[in-house]
């Protein structure tokens, strides 16, 4: 006989697959390793090694922890259920499983971590008497592990049954139809298990009554209290029975099922009363389960408290508002009315400079579209978006807008886009532009206070005011894309008419990559073989990554939620953006949530800063009090920083963030109720007004990201433009002390944001709220009510006069016929004295340009409606009729040449 000659092919076949399985492996290994060493290198280049320990050891403690317990859960199940079974098959199953229930456990890590270092809140819930930090803390925990205890629960019994029935190919051996005694025990302890689970969740669903939405608010009310909490106590309790009953079963009866020998004499009595006895718990507790639990609360609220639905929840509305306001921080909103005397006189005006001469006549979207005509300079340069803030310029402090000049790489010409250009030399932005919130030139553009690259300051007082020592901007809102520095590349510092000028990058943000171990390491990881083989690098090149600063704050620290309008800061002779970072919770008891249903618990806990220049980035504890910052400060003991550690002059510039003021608005316009019955009735429903925003003509490029009316000068977006939005907060300066003395003793005017109310359904104003933002006053809410005796126009009335106004609508039609385009900006309502006035701008966009101009200035005060071309203008022809118009008047009168200044001020600076 001869030898097969394929029989050598198997196991060269096998030897293969093991070594690809081998190398296969390693290569993972060798990936995630190189990975996990980039990552703590970044983290702790930045500081924070502590942070990424905790952030990986304790998922992966937690994964490891859960794998060995779910691995021996399920082996000695697997055991019991088929010992025959060979151990590679078993072990294969009882590995793959336990992997994906650890992975799943590894996701909810934090979840854990801040069960483990909770802080108490200090305050109890009313009905079930615990801390709040049971909810926001405990209770998340606690349902988590309910819920993977029953799922594990019932995957295990129905694996073991498999097996059982795998193993003796059917569960009742029709030899004597009995169930073999140690799969009866061993699935009747199972059963137990899983009834154990079922009561914890019930006695669980106590706790959630407290988010309940049965009434008319958020939180447990009547019913829920007096009929479902009794009735999920009465279904854990039943749930617990048949759980012991199961135990009792399995541990002392086995082997009792004989349900052949009753069907064979035909008599039901043969039937064993274990089994009965189970019947009747479990057909109870199915019955009760849907009586009890789902129909008898539902009778309860049609019957007894839907005909009585204020006297039976009065103490639960109670609970709402008071839990609803703390959860938004509206507790202690300081309420004062507001008395509307329109008695201004140009002495008034006089007093209030400082606020006049600080309305904002810029919006976001014509301001940036100015911006990108006017100061982009090449192509390959952004303005992401626009910002609000304020400074002290020659004494006074002035509202400005700024915006940073950013790389953007997706408009680098396609045939620069080479790997080297990418990396080496289009590196970082440079610089911003600067103008005050409304000076214009004399042909209505920004008249800048900073502009062009370098970046130029137009005054000394602006040189004084703006002093930047280094400009480029290596980390924004747009770089996303990996470079390498202080390489033997060239780097483009900034563009010059005759040559560039090129530098090489002195700060300390990025990782060492001089070294070829280094390369190689970065460049398996990143799966970019060129920064291998490049002739670039040098023994002191870096690596810049991750400098999008979204995306180098939330791998940080994910936990936290951040605002959506980072703004750029001049501050210590650099740039530096702050973001506002939040607490948020789904869990605070009581509390309606956002219309959106993702929190109802929210608190600005944290202010980050990130370095422009070396990508630095601090966390600063701006609510200390806030329990869940405190219990991530447990957690993270280095990440964050008290709020006096920050630098002065940048904490000048924090300011109150516009997207927690916009939830706390629309919470309050519900909230602002305590009245129990007033709240039911809803009698006093107030709403964000709306604003007519009326587009002539075709739309422009442009748009921010930061404004709300995005959609104002952006031609790609399809269908009509809409007529009429919520009107969004604005900042301002104002003098509160000239409306309420006991507010700002000092009398110094301060940075605000203020937004308007109006009554639901109905246009008239009813009340402004604002949030201060300077010093010690940071963060303190004011809101200021209207005499419900008399008439205030709201922004929808104001606009309707402003359209209807034969002169201006006149003059709007006229420029809309001659080759340009009209659009009204923002309805501004600013607060003088017991007094308001009213500011609209106009813009002016020719049909061939992009360009827009702020062409009129509209104020409405009273009963009078004037437009002029500046607001010095408008103001004097509404208070000194000899210098314009007459009073009452409205003015449609081209300009003469007279320059746009701001009321008080002498010159732009």
């Amino acid at each position: 006989m001869t030898a097969d000659p394929k029989l050598p092919a198997r196991p060269l076949a096998s030897t293969i697959a093991a070594v690809l399985l081998v190398l296969l492996m390693a290569g993972v290994a060798l990936q995630v390793g190189i990975g996990l060493w980039i990552d703590e290198n970044w983290f702790s280049h930045l500081g924070y090694g502590q942070v990424w320990l905790m952030s990986r050891a304790a998922p992966w403690g937690l994964g490891l922890g859960v794998f060995g317990a779910m691995a021996l859960w399920l082996g000695l199940n697997l055991r019991l259920a088929w010992p025959q079974a060979k151990r590679p098959w078993r072990g294969l199953l009882v590995g793959l499983t336990s992997g994906a229930v650890a992975a799943i456990a590894m996701d909810h890590w934090f979840t854990f971590l801040v069960a483990l270092f909770q802080q108490p809140v200090g305050t109890t819930d009313p009905i079930l008497q615990h801390d709040i930090s049971f909810y926001l803390f405990s209770l998340p925990l606690l349902l988590q592990l309910q819920r993977w205890g029953f799922w594990v629960g019932a995957g295990t019994a129905g694996l073991v049954a498999l097996c059982y029935w795998l193993r003796f190919r059917r569960l009742l051996p029709a030899a004597q139809g009995l169930l073999v005694q140690g799969a009866q025990r061993h699935l009747l302890g199972l059963g137990g298990l899983l009834m154990l689970f079922q009561g914890l969740g019930h006695w669980l669903d106590r706790y959630t009554l407290m988010y309940s939405n049965r009434g008319s608010f958020a939180g447990a009310n009547y019913t829920d209290v007096h009929a479902q909490m009794p009735a999920d106590l009465l279904l854990a309790a039943m749930a617990w029975v048949g759980a012991a009953a199961l135990f009792y079963l399995a541990a002392f009866r086995p082997a009792l099922i004989s349900l052949k020998a009753a069907q064979e004499k035909a008599d039901w009595r043969w039937v064993p009363w274990q089994v009965t006895a189970l019947l009747l718990i479990f057909g109870g507790y199915g019955l009760a389960a849907i009586g009890v639990g789902v129909f008898y609360p539902e009778l309860v609220q049609r019957i007894a408290v839907l005909p009585n639905e204020l006297e039976r929840d009065r103490p639960y509305i109670e609970h709402n508002i008071a839990f609803t306001r703390a959860g938004y921080n509206l507790s202690e909103v300081d309420v004062q009315p507001f008395q509307v005397k329109d008695n201004l006189t140009p002495e008034s005006l006089t007093r209030n400079t400082a606020t006049l001469k600080n309305i904002r006549l810029w919006d976001n979207e014509p301001l940036l579209a100015a911006y990108r005509q006017l100061q982009e300079i090449r192509p390959y340069y952004q303005f992401p978006s626009v910002d609000v803030d304020r400074y002290t310029i020659d004494g006074d402090l002035r509202q400005v807008m700024h915006s940073a000049r950013e790389l953007d790489y997706t408009l680098i010409p396609e045939r620069a886009r080479t790997w080297v250009n990418d990396h080496f030399f289009y590196t970082h932005g440079y610089g911003l532009a600067l103008s005050p919130v409304n000076v214009v030139t004399r042909v209505g553009l920004p008249d800048f206070f900073i502009q062009d690259i370098p970046p130029r300051a137009t005054s000394p007082a602006a040189a004084a005011a703006f002093p930047i020592d280094n400009p480029a901007i290596y980390f924004g809102e747009l770089t996303d894309l990996d470079v390498f520095v202080n390489t033997n590349a060239q780097e483009l510092d900034y563009p010059k008419e005759e040559a560039n000028i090129y530098t090489t990058y002195q700060g300390t943000g990025g990782l060492p990559i001089g070294a070829l171990w280094q390369r190689l390491l970065y460049a398996w990881h990143f799966g970019d073989w060129q920064i291998l083989l490049s002739q670039e690098f040098n023994p002191d090149s870096r690596f810049l990554f991750r400098r999008q600063i979204a995306e180098r704050v939330h791998t940080l620290a994910p936990f936290l939620r951040y605002d959506r309008d980072p703004y750029l800061v001049i501050a210590d002779g650099g740039l530096h953006w702050m973001i506002d970072a939040y607490t948020t919770s789904r869990s605070y008891p009581y509390s309606e949530p956002t219309p959106a249903g993702d929190l109802n618990y929210i608190r600005n806990a944290v202010k980050v800063v990130v370095d422009a220049y070396n990508g630095s980035v601090d966390f600063y504890l701006a609510a200390p009090d806030d329990p869940i910052i405190e219990t991530y400060q447990r957690i993270y003991p280095s990440l964050f920083k008290p709020l006096g550690a920050m630098s002065a002059e940048l904490r000048s510039h924090i300011r109150y963030p516009n997207d927690l003021f916009e939830v706390q608005t629309q919470q309050y316009a519900t909230y602002h109720m305590s009245d129990a019955q007033v709240f039911y009735n809803k009698e006093d429903l107030w709403q964000i007004p709306d604003q007519i925003r009326q587009l002539a003509g075709a739309r422009g490029e442009g748009g921010s990201e930061a404004g709300v009316n995005n959609w104002l000068f952006n031609s790609t977006l399809p269908g009509p433009l809409p007529d009429s939005q919520a009107m969004p907060p604005h900042y301002l300066i104002l003098e509160l002390s000239s409306i309420d003395a006991t507010a700002n003793p000092s009398g110094s005017a301060e940075f605000m944001l203020l937004s308007a109310f109006t009554p639901v359904n109905k246009q008239n104003l009813i009340a402004w709220m604002a949030a201060r933002c300077d010093g010690e006053e940071y963060g303190k809410l004011l809101v200021y009510q209207f005499s419900r005796e008399s008439l205030v126009f709201g922004p929808q009335q104001v606009e309707a006069r402003i359209s209807q106004n034969p002169i201006i609508s006149e003059q709007i039609s006229l420029w809309n016929q001659q080759g340009s385009r009209v659009n009204r900006g923002s309805l501004l309502i600013i607060p003088v004295e017991q007094s308001l006035l009213y500011v609209q701008p106009l813009y002016l966009e020719a049909e061939n340009s992009k360009l827009p101009e702020l062409t009129r200035v509209i104020i409405a005060y009273r009963d009078q409606v004037v437009m002029e071309p500046t607001l010095d203008q408008a103001l004097q022809a509404l208070f000194a009729p000899e210098a314009g118009a007459r009073p009452g008047s409205e003015s449609g009168s081209e300009p003469e040449g007279a320059p746009a200044l701001p009321l008080g001020s002498e010159q732009a600076l």
